[in-house]
């Protein structure tokens, strides 16, 4: 009888660790940041307001994937040129943004990074200033 409560206890200790995780392996959260250059738009490369957002650099202290990058711009009116059809959450750690020529500079950009096992960053924020077209 002991036998089987301490196979019972073992399998149900596993489960609550595969489920919720070993508190003596807690997951870290991911480490955002993030490069600004100057971009081209090969559908109109006359536009001189285009930057590419690179956030590659982003790392996970536990080695996990970066599976999600989430971009906030604190202006409207930008348009996402790259990846076509994304949204301002992507999967591609760099996003190719045109600004619109009203803008007001600098502006600022914030980037938070999700790792595969759910945990968030801390968001990271740059002022840019994206180029004034001649």
């Amino acid at each position: 009888m002991n036998r089987w409560r301490l196979i019972f206890l073992g399998l149900l200790l596993m489960a609550v660790i595969g489920v919720g995780g070993c508190f003596l392996f807690p997951n870290h959260s991911p480490v955002a940041s993030f490069t600004v250059t100057r971009g081209v738009d090969l559908n109109n490369p006359d536009s001189q307001l285009v930057v590419i957002l690179d956030a590659s650099g982003s790392t996970d202290p536990d080695n996990d994937e970066i599976v999600n990058y989430m971009w906030a711009f604190h202006e409207d009116g930008v348009t996402i040129i790259a990846p076509l059809g994304t949204t301002k959450t992507v999967t591609d750690p760099i996003l190719t943004v045109e600004y619109p020529v009203e803008l007001p500079l600098p502006t600022m950009v914030e980037l938070v990074v999700v790792d595969s096992k759910g945990a968030m960053s801390d968001p990271v924020s740059q002022n840019i200033t994206v180029p004034v077209p001649e």
